[in-house]
């Protein structure tokens, strides 16, 4: 266990470094194009949940609210509160930095599942294939993917979700993670469409519920803000920020079920979206890479400083409390004693949403790797009865195991992201020139003629 926890640590490390410096380069080298379009990402974002349902795919908004309920797991709540007692003030700068990069690479990899799927599928799988011209990377990518759906995709967001119920309303856990595996499985039953339409409903309402009552702690709080963030910029630079700052920049859904741990913030490089994304039907490949950027903006910008904000303006960082426990103990100062029941539903919420999304990603791999009806029944039946015993296994060996499986699934996605990347730049081009317009009509023109035929 000990060798297995320390190589976990140095995968992580690891992370951190492939993290910032494919990131960082690839911001470069699209000369900030992701950045430059972040609000127009966030506008089309907001106005995206009038869109219909598509005669074929899904639509580009319910694509996004999907891969976006598979970023904001139950780590939110906790996570947030790890690395600011990891790394102090200073690590909510670093995670807005992680931010920026990321979204980069979150842009890059749809961009290039759509460009390069094959009849509604796709995903790294597929370029990484085309980036190598070999199928060895991308069985990897495959065989993690499947894991880390098993791990983080289920078990660490089910446990901690019936451990929060449990505490809040005395459920036993075992009935938490039946209810879960019950609502999971009719939704799953409806495929990809049904997924994408239940999360195009759930991430609004659950987004909407946590942010409500974050804001409820800050209003009243908002004098304090200027000072708050003269304390983030200035205790970012020091040593202590530093180190917590790379757990929160690699990190934010850690410390589920209360032990410090370390996933990405919002998938950015994962390779999670781009296989959700390549169903949707998008006038180019850029204009749906851009719907990652509204997803890293609010995942990270968004959630996680919100969760930031209410813990540094209520209790701080001197309480001795710690994960979910230091954000209870932060918004107890509205809700009092419902303070636990309000997390523990919000947690619920958001452990639902992460877990439809990965069985998702993990069916598609499985796809991939060759598999039939039979296996794809085999899998819904195994991924559904780890939901229902999620919440009574221990969690640390789990999630070190789902932590090595990520970075299975993220070096070869860099890997080709690095290899297409001028790909990414000349699909960039098209919707940035003098006749993007014409382009994008073009696009749109076939696309009506597909339909039609």
């Amino acid at each position: 266990m000990n060798i297995l926890l320390s190589a976990e640590k140095l995968l992580l490390t690891l992370f951190g470094i492939s993290i910032a410096g494919f990131g960082g380069y690839m911001t470069v080298y699209l000369r900030f194009f992701p950045q430059k379009k972040l609000l127009y990402s966030l506008r089309r974002f907001f106005a995206g949940a009038g869109q219909g349902r598509k005669e074929k795919g899904i639509s580009s908004f319910s694509a996004s609210a999907a891969a976006l309920a598979g970023t904001l797991g139950t780590g939110n709540i906790a996570g947030v509160a790890a690395a600011l007692m990891s790394g102090g003030p200073g690590a909510v700068f670093w995670m807005w930095f992680s931010a920026i990069l990321g979204m980069s690479l979150k842009y890059a990899e749809i961009l290039l599942s759509v460009r390069f799927c094959s009849d509604g599928e796709g995903g790294p799988m597929y370029y990484i294939r085309r980036a190598f011209g070999s199928e060895k990377l991308s069985w990897v990518f495959a065989f993690g993917c499947i894991g880390a759906s098993f791990g983080i995709g289920n078990l660490a967001q089910v446990n901690a979700a019936a451990e929060s119920m449990d505490a809040a309303f005395g459920i036993p856990r075992l009935i938490t993670g039946g209810l879960i595996a019950v609502f999971a499985g009719i939704v799953m039953m409806g495929g990809k469409q049904r997924i994408a339409a239940a999360a195009a409903k759930l991430v609004p309402l659950m987004g909407g519920i946590y942010l409500a009552g974050a804001a409820l702690v800050i209003l009243p709080r908002l004098n304090q803000i200027p000072s708050m963030l003269t304390m983030i910029v200035g205790d970012a630079f020091t040593p202590r920020s530093a180190a917590g700052g790379i757990i929160g920049v690699i990190t934010s859904r850690a410390f589920q079920s209360g032990i410090t741990r370390g996933v990405f913030t919002n998938e950015a490089g994962l390779g999670s979206a781009p296989i959700i994304h390549a169903c949707s039907q998008s006038a180019s490949p850029a204009e749906e890479g851009l719907w990652g950027v509204a997803e890293v903006a609010l995942d990270t910008l968004v959630m996680c400083t919100m969760t930031a904000a209410v813990i540094l303006l209520t209790v701080g960082l001197d309480s001795g409390l710690d994960g979910a426990g230091l954000t209870i103990a932060a918004f107890s100062g509205i809700f009092g004693s419902g303070a636990e029941g309000f997390l523990a539903i919000a947690t619920v919420l958001f452990a639902f949403s992460s877990l439809l999304t990965w069985s998702w990603c993990g069916e598609s791999a499985l796809q991939y790797l060759g598999s039939g009806k039979i296996g794809q029944s085999v899998y819904r039946m195994l991924f559904l009865a780890s939901a229902v015993f999620g919440g009574t296994i221990p969690m640390q060996m789990v999630l070190a195991i789902s932590d090595l499986l990520n970075f299975y699934m993220c070096l070869p996605n860099l890997l080709a992201i690095f290899r297409l990347r001028e790909i990414s730049r000349q699909e960039s081009d098209k919707i940035s020139g003098k006749d993007a317009r014409l382009y994008r009509k073009r696009r749109q023109d076939e696309s009506t003629l597909q339909l039609n035929q």
